[in-house]
């Protein structure tokens, strides 16, 4: 075994409850030992065990843990060497079968997200009730790997009587590796991740622009490769778990950080969320027809704060621009809505198809622009200076292209008694939007 983790492999769920009772004890007043299913990291391990990780493992540099375990396996006296040790080898594959390793001169501390295919790890466990409710929370994961199969790298679980808000992601890897690269937060437990991400996108550069360095309090890329940052705030009330998973391939040189803290105020622009708030990441991926209406947002009730959008619009020309914004709010508001804009380059605070060239700003962005074989074109907005909230439902609408009356004002013509502004194509549109709803 080497230091690349490779992939986990599925494991059924129920038999880890039965590792958890029968293969765990206590190592201290706080921490448990629990050995993990093959090929999963501690932090999953720990997180299916209703604890949370501690990266600090004291063995005395004897397999004695093992046993405790009931863990029959070859004592490999070898020194640690690896982020997935110490562990318990238990594919016949491998040709450390059956060895405990890495239980000799173990760091001070180890990483929590790390994995092996073949290695069912020996993991810490705390009580998150041992936990601390005022000091931050996080781990960071250097020289890994992402793989096609989905690993989790960090979870949490908050001791009882606050809420939590995760304030900062940073990944980097080699040259747009991370542009594969998915990102998903699960909060308090949810089955399907409510925030699934590309780091690109999510930082407001669509087709993984590499135009470097540049940044807002918000979000940025720092280097060459990779360091795209995202400070937004994720509140939760329980548990939160974050995994990656590449999309098409194994990759070593993997870096990634996140963090968060306990009872964490959000207030955007004046407007205050509430802690019970979730923050929602709605995507939208399609072709769409020249002057076709597309679905932003679609949330029929219910309060919340639109907090800020990403465009990517992949096109045969640049007519697409000419599309308005409309934001409707109540729902049920009839067109017009509310015009937030009289042009796709307006809302992005440019003019005249973007003609002063690219821009990082803290407000918004023109972050990629490629005219070669067809248009490819992204921008960003945030709404923290002119705040978008909604108490009845909220849906925010764009248009590729537009049409103008007859008096030549556009953004007021729905369906007919228009006409079309240049020559719209079909376009291919990736949008993110990211609203707070309670």
């Amino acid at each position: 075994i080497n230091a690349e983790y490779g992939n986990q492999k599925k494991m059924n769920r129920v038999t880890f409850v039965l590792v958890i009772f029968l293969l765990s004890f206590s190592s201290s007043a706080f921490a448990k030992y629990i050995l993990g299913v093959e090929g999963d990291s501690c932090s999953h391990t720990c997180h299916l065990a209703g604890m949370n990780c501690n990266p600090l493992i004291l063995t005395n540099n004897t397999n004695d843990i093992f046993k405790e375990l009931g863990v029959n396996c070859i004592a490999d006296p070898r020194p640690w060497w690896a982020e997935n040790q110490p562990g318990y080898v238990v594919d016949p594959k491998d040709p450390n079968y059956n060895h405990c390793l890495g239980y000799v001169n173990v760091p001070g501390g180890v990483q929590c997200g790390a994995s092996y295919s073949s290695v069912r790890r020996l993991c810490a466990c705390d009580d998150p009730e041992t936990g601390s409710k005022v000091s931050a929370f996080g781990t960071g994961l250097s020289s890994s790997s992402v793989t096609t199969t989905e690993t989790t790298i960090f979870s949490h679980i908050l001791p009882s009587g606050i809420y939590g808000v995760m304030t900062h992601f940073w990944a980097t890897a080699g040259p747009l590796i991370l542009s594969q690269t998915l990102i998903r937060y699960y909060v308090d437990d949810e089955s399907t991740a409510s925030i699934q991400f590309l780091p690109p996108q999510a930082c407001g550069a669509g087709f993984a622009d590499q135009h470097a360095p540049w940044g807002t309090k918000w979000f940025g890329k720092g280097a060459a490769d990779g360091a795209w940052f995202n400070n937004f705030r994720i509140p939760f009330q329980k548990s939160i778990r974050i995994t990656v998973q590449h999309l098409t391939g194994n990759y070593g040189g993997f870096y990634m950080i996140v963090r968060g803290m306990p009872n964490l105020e959000i207030n955007i622009g004046g407007v205050k969320v509430p802690s019970t708030a979730r923050l929602n990441l709605i995507k939208f991926q399609s072709t769409v027809q020249p002057i076709e209406w597309v679905p932003i947002v679609d949330i029929p009730s219910g309060p919340g704060l639109f907090f800020m959008h990403t465009l990517a619009v992949k096109s045969g020309n640049l007519n697409f621009l000419e599309g308005c914004y409309h934001a409707y709010s109540p729902y049920n508001q009839a067109f017009p809505g509310t015009v937030l804009s009289t042009g796709t380059e307006d809302y992005f605070d440019s003019a005249w198809y973007f003609n002063a060239g690219q821009f990082w700003l803290p407000v918004s962005g023109f972050t990629h622009l490629k005219t070669t074989g067809g248009i490819e074109w992204s921008a960003y907005r945030f709404h923290e200076m002119d705040p978008l909230p909604f108490d009845n439902g909220f849906k925010f609408m764009w248009r590729n292209g537009d049409m103008v009356n007859a008096a030549g004002q556009k953004c007021f013509v729905d369906k007919v008694g228009g006409s079309i502004v240049g020559s719209p194509t079909p376009s291919d549109v990736t949008s993110y939007a990211w609203v707070y709803t309670w």
